[in-house]
């Protein structure tokens, strides 16, 4: 899922956030080499962003930082 596909339920500067957390988290992730599935590690990010955020989180470090270790929980 790309976070500009997500229904107009959050607010421009939210998805802004959001879009940032997942390229840094992203960026992070690859730089590490260890992705076997990257759509599987993207989606991944994705949806720990996305579940945070609906719940009210807005800090992009802190998305970042729990997608990152929701995605290092799994090998993808």
């Amino acid at each position: 899922m790309r976070l500009e596909e997500l229904p107009k339920i959050y607010r421009p500067e939210t998805l802004s956030l959001m879009d940032r957390a997942l390229e840094q988290a992203w960026r992070e992730l690859s730089r590490r080499g260890d992705v076997v599935d990257a759509s599987a590690a993207r989606s991944r990010l994705t949806t720990t962003i996305v579940a945070l955020a609906s719940v009210g989180e807005t800090d992009s470090a802190k998305l970042k930082r729990f997608a990152l270790n929701a995605s290092s929980a799994i090998r993808l």
